[in-house]
């Protein structure tokens, strides 16, 4: 599946797509854009296999050099929520360094909860960036619902 059309790498993210790509197994990205995670500014790539997030990077960020990168499986996402339109809450079950799932005291996964907020590319058309706000809580549920998985697997690679 190509990149979905509307969602390509803008030109500004190319290096980032590039190093991701070949670091975490993405597959066939669906979607690419900025992304905030929580406080930092970085570029997400989402695809059947899971999603990936790069911090932006830049002179002032001590990230730049370490290149701050998540790896998400979808079997280690519990849920998506909408906070608003771009806005996602994403709820990731915890895992220990060996991969294997943190639980609570009632044998459930532990959550840790991300907040994704959709940012504007770089000369990306307003009108078009309001468009992809609008449609991002549909599209990544939707990947996520078809590649979820039915269960937990005993370990995973996925890097929070």
């Amino acid at each position: 599946m190509p990149i979905m059309s509307g969602w390509e790498v803008s030109s500004d993210r190319i290096e980032k797509y590039e190093k991701m790509i070949g670091q975490d197994p993405i597959g066939d990205p669906i979607i690419t854009s900025k992304c905030k995670l929580g406080k930092d500014i970085g570029f997400l790539v989402a695809s059947t296999n899971g999603f990936s997030w790069r911090i932006q990077g830049g002179m002032r960020t001590s990230m730049y050099s370490m290149g701050k990168s998540k790896w998400v499986r979808w079997y280690d996402v519990d849920k998506i929520d909408l906070k608003k339109e771009g806005v996602l809450f994403v709820y990731i079950k915890v895992r220990e360094k060996a991969g294997t799932l943190k639980m609570d005291g009632k044998g459930n996964p532990k959550l840790k909860k991300w907040l994704l907020v959709l940012n504007q590319n770089k000369d990306e058309d307003k009108g078009h960036f309001r468009q992809r706000q609008a449609a991002f809580f549909g599209i990544v549920s939707d990947i996520f619902n078809q590649n979820k998985g039915d269960t937990n697997p005993p370990t995973s690679d996925s890097r929070i």
